[in-house]
């Protein structure tokens, strides 16, 4: 993609302070093109995304960019392809050449799917490098080869425009900048994994990236193995009697119990467990006392925590309600989910997790279940020793 200096209102400011002749990212003819397929990528569980085939291009489409966003249309043209006569309906979108010269990468989430799929030569920007844990990606950043744009959070568009990516990935919301990208020709992609119901519908994503780095069968085949994986070990759990559990902690007065419909209540309930607020549709979170949490489940004898507690000890210090949870009593187990984390303290659990939850899953399985997987490696969960 090339910049060029021409009078565009707010664009051509951030194009004088980026400096009109910065060099622009390679192409992707230059970095080896290889044909996007046309055909429909079939998403199994993602219900907020979409890729389908147009004449001679496809369309990615993303239904809910952010909350309360409009959906969101872009053309994705094969690095060989002309360029297509597009209909009425997407003569705002934004075109792009799969596979991308460079991706800007505005959430941690989106990096596992990077690396997975053999692309971490196509990272060319992370939002906030302090944030990133995965160490490859943490090498790549280490060896000067991508760009901070978005560090604390607020997008330097100057920034960005010099550097020209193929494209830039949100984290997720919306930004000020965004349109001002648009009109320098640099397509976003508003990224809203999280807004799907259910690990696996999140974790399906990596066929977005796939399709962004001309890798859609890589991508197919990596969902498959995970999705195989995942499913397998949820229907051994389905076979044992479920094991009561607490769920969560409280925070600043509040305890946040996971909904039956959220991610996180998927990943419980896959791994066979029961509690309080298993049986609720909502996703998310409901908001509980203590004392409420306390009385319906406080009687488990397994507590998966989010941490960080170093023993036990550090229960009581938290709160000197909490260790009337049995589970924080003799003979219970209080699990914390803190054991990979990054250099810079970054939970891989919300990095890699998101992309392999069958390893989120087993780690559950392990510790509900274990005569299911005996000699389990441990990677997100941690259980807190007795102090």
């Amino acid at each position: 993609m090339s910049l060029r200096c021409r009078p565009a209102g707010l664009v051509v400011a951030l194009l004088l302070l980026a400096g009109c002749s910065a060099p622009p990212a390679p192409t992707s003819a230059a970095l080896g093109c290889v044909p996007a397929p046309a055909a429909t990528t079939q998403f199994r569980y993602a219900r907020n995304v979409a890729i389908t085939p147009g004449p001679g291009y496809r369309v990615l489409t993303v239904r809910q960019p952010y909350p309360g966003a409009a959906p969101q249309s872009l053309v994705l043209l094969s690095c060989d392809a002309p360029d297509p006569a597009l209909p009425p309906a997407l003569a705002g979108a934004s075109v792009l050449r799969s596979p991308v010269a460079g991706v800007f990468s505005g959430s941690t989430t989106q990096l596992p799917f990077v690396t997975e799929l053999g692309a971490l030569d196509r990272l060319t920007g992370v939002a906030d490098p302090a944030l990133v844990s995965d160490p490859a990606v943490r090498a790549r950043i280490d060896a000067g080869g991508v760009t901070t744009f978005a560090a604390g959070g607020i997008t330097n568009a100057e920034q960005v425009i010099a550097a020209a990516p193929g494209v830039l990935l949100s984290q997720g919301t919306d930004d000020p900048a965004f349109p001002a990208l648009r009109a320098a020709g640099i397509p976003v992609v508003g990224w809203a994994d999280y807004l799907e119901s259910g690990p696996l519908a999140q974790a399906e994503w990596i066929k977005v990236m796939g399709a962004l780095t001309g890798r859609d069968a890589e991508a197919a085949a990596a969902f498959d193995a995970i999705a195989r994986r995942y499913t397998d070990l949820a229907a051994r759990a389905r076979g044992q009697v479920p094991t009561p559990i607490v769920a969560g902690q409280p925070y600043q007065g509040t305890w946040n119990v996971p909904a039956g419909g959220s991610t996180a209540g998927a990943l419980f309930r896959d791994a066979g467990a029961s509690w309080s607020a298993a049986s609720t549709s909502a996703a998310g979170t409901l908001p509980r006392s203590l004392e409420a949490v306390l009385a319906a489940d406080g009687g488990a004898r397994t507590w998966l925590a989010d941490g960080p507690w170093r023993t036990t000890a550090d229960v009581a210090s938290a709160d000197p309600r909490l260790p009337r949870i049995a589970a924080a009593g003799p003979g219970g187990q209080v699990w914390t989910r803190d054991k990979l984390l990054g250099p810079g303290g970054g939970n891989q659990i919300y990095e890699r997790g998101v992309a392999h939850p069958d390893e989120v899953l087993a780690d559950l399985v392990a510790i509900l279940h274990p005569q299911l997987l005996p000699g389990h490696g441990f990677v997100y969960y941690r259980r807190v020793p007795t102090g």
